[in-house]
């Protein structure tokens, strides 16, 4: 009886590890310059960019048919410190009535819980790049809710935790 635990356990271990790996190889250096924004991301392989904005705020699209789904705006920034452009965002997002809370916090953003109008949970994020003059911010796009682990996924595409 003491084995069938450990069987299971080194199961999902390999089930794990392949999908991992699986994840690994679709993975790819997606170069955001040729869509007005002088950034790199490590996209899914076959995620498709849609520029929507342009002009003083660059918007695009970055997304795939499996829930990969990324927004990111480009604009002047007001200031260079990346700790007052975070808090402001922070406090911007915290004042929408859908908030919940900060989930997580790393240098250059946030993880926040959110519901919907209907009381369903749901998860974004807010990453802030400084490149330049420019502030690039990264989010959720609206194709679904997102799951905690789906948005942990994609912000490990534009910075490593």
């Amino acid at each position: 009886m003491k084995i069938f635990p450990c069987i299971l356990i080194l199961t999902m271990f390999i089930i794990s590890s392949c999908d991992w790996k699986q994840n690994k190889k679709s993975i790819k250096s997606l170069d955001l310059m040729k869509y007005g924004i002088p950034y790199a991301i490590n996209a899914p392989a076959d995620a498709v960019v849609t520029k929507l904005g342009s002009g003083q705020l660059i918007d695009i699209l970055i997304k795939n048919k499996d829930g990969y789904d990324v927004q990111a705006f480009m604009s002047l920034a007001y200031t260079n410190d990346l700790n007052k452009l975070k808090q402001n965002k922070k406090e911007e997002i915290i004042s929408n009535p859908y908030f919940v809370k900060i989930i997580e916090e790393f240098d250059e953003g946030f993880l926040f819980e959110k519901k919907t109008s209907e009381g369903v949970k749901s998860y974004d994020f807010n990453i802030i790049k400084i490149v330049g003059d420019n502030e690039i911010n990264f989010q959720c796009g609206n194709s679904k809710e997102f799951s905690e682990r789906d948005v942990k996924s994609m912000i490990k595409t534009i910075v490593d935790l």
